[in-house]
């Protein structure tokens, strides 16, 4: 099948040649369904990567948001939510002083190796204390909980923990008496509470801070890896911050919730080598679907010269002709992203039920891969253009 009479293009197309697009598209439909699978391959590959870029940041902050609390104490030399660093515990004592703070606690962290009830295997797990009475978690299920954060020997689990921690759920949930090994010495599950895995950290354990200093006595008890601070209501966070900052030593870092959650993504963002995978497969999937995107169009165009030539010959003008393979790149993203869309909604979906990590696709997201689509195959056109330039009926016939 060829290009459309001249007659039929000067009387039967629209301006928009929107129709010729389409027929010229349709003319060899196993070339039109391998570009459109190859752009549903380069959307599929930029729409994955966003999702596992989303979970990475998403996850990373889980223990950020859940902070009942407006201002955060770390160390200078803080790294990242694993690596804390430690601060002096009288940091918590010199911030209350300060007028606009109305409470602050104290946070410990760790890893630890965790006892596998079922298979007695160790696996290490991530472990976050707080004072019971003080400034610490908003969680799903911690409040009926509270009273055995102030037990040496209760701990928390975190229902979202991946299952090779063991069948605590399903132990809890008949009620059974569950008590294991955590840091080589013997705790008891006192419940659940919900909080979710991260790339750091497969599982969680919450628990108060005589739990903690039984648990970890090596760890030096007039040091603490964070500490919360509860403002006066009314009071201005960065006024504050900023008498703060004045008051404590420069051994102490004073930053809002949502400045430790920048630096935390910074942290796996820049500093990582999956933050540079990610991008790199974002950069990859471009480039794979706008090489494809041209080579079909550069053949097509390559095939039809003599037809475009005729077209060039009575009157159509570049920008006509431009415009016809202009649509037929927005067509090929469409028709590929769509698709692709639908695929990496259900690969991201087992992805969530196997990682428990917050893996999934955005309506924002998505429309930035749409528009990455177009514009890879809108640039991926203008450079098959170029072949347009022949179609010069005294040169083709």
């Amino acid at each position: 099948m060829i290009l459309p009479s001249v007659s039929q293009v000067l009387h039967g197309i629209r301006p928009s040649g929107v129709p010729l697009a389409w027929r010229q598209l349709l003319a060899r439909p196993l070339r039109f369904a391998a570009a459109v699978s190859g752009i549903a391959f380069a959307s599929l590959m930029m729409l994955m990567q966003l999702g596992f870029r989303d979970a990475l940041y998403d996850s990373v902050c889980l223990f950020h948001q859940a902070l009942d609390g407006d201002l955060v104490l770390i160390s200078r030399d803080y790294d990242y939510l694993a690596d804390p660093r430690t601060l002096p515990r009288r940091r918590l004592t010199q911030a209350l002083a300060v007028p606009g703070v109305q409470d602050a606690g104290a946070f410990a962290l760790a890893l630890a190796p965790w006892k596998n009830p079922d298979t007695l295997h160790d696996r290490t797990i991530f472990v976050i204390a707080f004072e019971p009475d003080g400034p610490g978690l908003k969680l799903e299920g911690l409040e009926p909980l509270r009273d055995a954060l102030k037990l040496e020997n209760r701990v928390l689990f975190d229902s979202a923990s991946r299952p090779e921690f063991g069948s605590v759920m399903d132990r809890l949930g008949r009620g059974e008496d569950l008590s294991t090994e955590l840091a080589r010495r013997r705790v008891q599950v006192a419940g659940a509470v919900r909080m979710g895995t991260s790339f750091a950290a497969d599982g969680n354990l919450v628990m108060g801070m005589p739990a903690y200093r039984r648990l970890f006595p090596e760890r030096p008890p007039g040091s603490v890896n964070l500490v919360l601070l509860q403002l006066e209501p009314g009071a201005d966070p960065k006024a504050v911050q900023v008498k703060l900052r004045q008051t404590l030593p420069d051994d102490t870092r004073v930053l809002t919730r949502a400045e430790l959650m920048r630096e935390e993504v910074d942290y796996w963002a820049r500093r990582t080598p999956i933050g540079f995978v990610i991008t790199a497969g974002l950069v990859v999937g471009f480039i794979v679907g706008a090489v494809i995107v041209y080579q079909i169009l550069y053949t097509d165009l390559t095939d039809h010269l003599r037809e475009y030539a005729v077209l060039k010959a009575t009157g159509c003008s570049d920008a006509f002709l431009h415009g016809i393979v202009w649509q037929q790149s927005v067509i090929l993203a469409v028709g590929g992203f769509l698709p692709a869309t639908l695929l990496a909604w259900a690969v991201l979906a087992l992805t969530r039920a196997a990682t428990s990590l917050p893996a999934g696709l955005s309506l924002g997201k998505s429309a930035l891969v749409l528009t990455l689509t177009t514009g890879m195959c809108v640039v991926a056109g203008t450079f098959a253009l170029r072949v347009l330039r022949q179609a010069d009926p005294a040169e083709v016939f």
